[in-house]
């Protein structure tokens, strides 16, 4: 568990990207091409939510002495965080939506013409990524921690 320069990019992006991902997740999705439905209106509360759980693992890295030294993060964690925000992106672009009117187009439907059930499978993928991916940050943030708190 080494910090690499791509940690720096990591630590100081983690934050605005926690805040900006459950808005693209619900709500900036419109802005290319995906119809916002209910989803759009519940994720008012589920996005506050969100953002919380997404600051805990940043949280955590501020108070790992190694990280906050260099002010960048380790490598693993630096993948985990990577591959949880590709998660959200794709997560982003399939989810399936609904309103009053039926069934919305997610934004891979509407530029690439797929199916729905190939966007909820997609999003069911992306879903578990983000899931493991989220876990995968946590533990890493939370080794880290521990590591740096050890005696030398």
């Amino acid at each position: 568990m080494h910090i690499e320069g791509s940690g720096r990019f990591v630590f100081y992006a983690q934050w605005p990207v926690a805040l900006f991902l459950p808005v693209f997740f619900f709500i900036g999705r419109g802005f290319v091409g995906a119809g916002i439905g209910r989803l759009g209106f519940l994720g008012i509360a589920y996005g506050l939510i969100v953002v919380a759980l997404l600051l805990v693992p940043p949280v955590l890295t501020l108070f790992d002495r190694e990280v906050r030294r260099a002010r960048a993060t380790r490598v693993a964690y630096d993948i985990a965080s990577a591959v949880l925000w590709l998660g959200f992106v794709l997560g982003g672009l399939t989810v399936p939506d609904a309103g009053d009117s039926g069934p919305l187009d997610t934004a891979l439907m509407t530029w690439f013409g797929m199916t729905a059930e190939t966007s909820a499978a997609m999003f069911a993928v992306s879903a578990g990524l983000i899931v493991l991916a989220y876990l995968a940050a946590l533990t890493f943030a939370i080794m880290g921690l521990t590591r740096s708190r050890r005696r030398p």
